[in-house]
């Protein structure tokens, strides 16, 4: 079985993923605030990260949204929601797509879209080394993602926790699945509620132009919040402003 943590004893479900650069300890600064009454939160660890790290796999979209199914499956969840973040926001979308009659609703914490973020061929091979072992290189791709406004104890921190909490090889195998996967077409109309949280200190691929020329136009419920002043990161940059966000879009969307 899938790695997971279960905070809550709550009537409606969470499902909570992580992003490509650490395991889901990423949100732990949001742990002593969750409100427990009301929710079960469930942070899942994907393949090749945290609880999961011995769980081999392709790390395909396909392969982790199954994973994700099973696991509510295991839990005995009928119904729930999800959050993803940058790579498992693209994950999300895959759940609601094959999921659509069970996930109430979806929120998307500065993710890729469906049509994935494609790069030319020598960013790739950047992001490859990076992901398998150049700790400068990576150190690059985090000050990029936070407009190079924070300060380097985090840069370095980042780093550290990535390679602490993943596999070098399920590294590189989430960057093709999003860098190189297209679903868009499929999702088009889905009905499912998003949020769609960016960060106005993101980089440009994860801009509120780029989640409205997506996101808002893909998917009739969608809505779209900023954090001003938060970069790629806002479970560790803005974690209490983003969790009254998560919270506050639960609630209209929980059982009552």
């Amino acid at each position: 079985m899938i790695g997971q943590k279960t905070y809550g004893t709550g009537l409606n479900k969470v499902l909570v993923m992580h992003d490509w650069f650490c395991d889901s300890t990423s949100y732990d600064a949001l742990i002593p605030f969750l409100d427990t009454t009301l929710f079960t939160y469930v942070f899942m660890d994907l393949r090749g990260y945290g609880k999961s790290k011995s769980i081999q796999g392709e790390c395909s979209v396909e392969e982790a949204a199954g994973d994700a199914i099973a696991l509510v499956n295991h839990l005995k969840w009928d119904q729930f929601h999800v959050v993803g973040h940058s790579m498992s926001g693209m994950i999300a979308q895959r759940i609601a797509l094959e999921a659509e009659d069970r996930v109430k609703s979806v929120i998307a914490i500065t993710p890729v879209p469906a049509c994935g973020s494609p790069v030319p061929e020598e960013v790739l091979a950047f992001l490859k080394d990076a992901a398998v072992s150049n700790d400068q290189s990576a150190g690059q791709i985090i000050g990029f993602m936070t407009s190079g406004k924070l300060p380097m104890r985090f840069v370095d921190y980042k780093v550290k926790e990535w390679r602490t909490t993943s596999l070098p090889e399920a590294r590189a195998a989430y960057l093709h699945m999003f860098s190189e996967t297209n679903f868009a077409d499929q999702v088009k109309g889905l009905k499912t509620p998003f949020l769609v949280i960016a960060g106005g200190n993101d980089a440009e691929g994860y801009s509120e132009s780029v989640m409205k020329e997506t996101f808002l136009k893909w998917y009739p419920n969608a809505e779209l919040a900023m954090i001003a002043n938060s970069g790629h990161y806002p479970m560790q940059e803005t974690p209490l402003y983003l969790l009254n966000l998560i919270e506050g879009f639960l609630g209209r969307h929980m059982e009552k």
